[in-house]
């Protein structure tokens, strides 16, 4: 415990008493309210450490897929087999119908992305003592965004809202650049991702002079 005489909100510093060792309080927001166990992982998440690398990470595998699966067949299948399909039979082409066909033909894609991200997407943290970099995406196809950890100041969770007006949680890696990732993930996996990548910042990053 510390005391809150030893406590400057204002400057983001504490102090222990007992060892007088120097901290930044907001680091110490974020801490988990029960015990944390790094190498065990829920289903869906991995962490595999090789002692020159850690590869942290978690599947975005969600149930709503089995719901968007059928949806895009009937959405491709209909929309787009009807404008286009239609035109390829009677190999007739017809512009005012192809352009009537772009909206669904961007829709398909949109949902399409969405929906191979619910049944193969991961996120995937690969981390050394220098930094890390943060992979999104399906298999090797996907973005990714790299962080030096002398540049991170902070790791800490963010809420939004999403079009059902639900809160859903963000990780957010505080740097030079910031680094946003982790939308979609299943409660217990995203806290596994969050507590895990803090634990694996206490044991990299530099201790601040």
């Amino acid at each position: 415990e510390v005391a809150n005489d030893n406590i400057n909100i204002q400057s983001d510093m504490g102090k222990c008493q007992a060892c007088n060792h120097l901290f930044r309080v907001s680091e110490h927001f974020d801490m988990p309210a029960f015990a944390f166990d790094l190498n065990q992982p829920p289903k869906g998440a991995w962490y595999k450490n090789n002692m020159q690398e850690i590869r942290l990470g978690a599947t975005l595998r969600s149930p709503i897929a089995f719901f968007l699966v059928p949806f895009m067949l009937i959405w491709s299948g209909g929309s787009l087999g009807g404008i286009y399909g239609t035109q390829i039979a009677k190999q007739q082409f017809s512009l005012l119908q192809s352009l009537f066909g772009i909206p669904f033909l961007i829709g398909t894609i949109i949902f399409g992305s969405l929906t191979l991200m619910m049944l193969f997407g991961k996120i995937e943290l690969t981390i050394n003592q220098q930094g890390g970099r943060v992979f999104t995406g399906v298999g090797r196809i996907g973005k990714s965004k790299s962080f030096q950890w002398h540049e991170v100041t902070r790791i800490r969770e963010n809420y939004v809202a999403n079009s059902s007006n639900k809160q859903q949680a963000q990780i957010v890696i505080e740097a030079n650049q910031p680094i946003t990732f982790g939308l979609g993930l299943a409660p217990e996996r995203h806290h596994y991702l969050f507590h895990a990548l803090k634990r694996i910042q206490s044991q990299y990053k530099p201790e601040r002079r």
